[in-house]
């Protein structure tokens, strides 16, 4: 398990909206300290980094190797992609 400082600004695109939603499912909505996320950390450091040099977030979401690894996580119900809009 790693801790992750993520910037606020990123948690509303819709790649960790979609980890947000997968959080709430496993862990439930009574998380107390830290914020866990069901998510490899290789995956998590990648999103980070695309989130990071995209201003719309666009390109985490179209990256396909991104979308893979998020295909290979246990719920996929959703993708990032599939997201509300």
């Amino acid at each position: 398990m790693e801790r992750f400082a993520v910037p606020a600004e990123l948690l509303g695109r819709p790649a960790f909206l979609e980890l947000l939603r997968r959080s709430a499912q496993e862990y439930g909505y009574e998380q107390r300290g830290v914020l866990r996320i069901p998510c490899p950390a290789p995956l998590f450091r990648r999103l980070l980094l695309l989130s990071s040099y995209s201003s719309s977030g666009a390109a985490a979401v179209a990256d396909p190797a991104l979308e893979e690894l998020f295909r290979s996580l246990p719920d996929q119900d959703r993708s990032p992609a599939a997201s509300p809009t």
